[in-house]
């Protein structure tokens, strides 16, 4: 058994910090109805809405 991540592994956990980057610089995500989070434009391309949550009220990782 292998300790090296697989490929889908490491696309996830890149995903997961360039969507908590744009959570930190205050860029629109979209959580989706499943509880998934997305880019606000992919979002928008499947029908999603999003909502909108007030500045500072989100953790901020320093």
């Amino acid at each position: 058994m292998s300790n090296n991540p697989s490929g889908d592994a490491d696309a996830v956990a890149a995903r997961r910090r360039a969507l908590a980057e744009a959570l930190r610089s205050g860029e629109d995500v979209v959580v989706t109805p499943s509880g998934e989070v997305e880019y606000k434009d992919e979002a928008a391309e499947q029908g999603h809405t999003a909502i909108q949550v007030p500045n500072g009220k989100l953790a901020r990782g320093e």
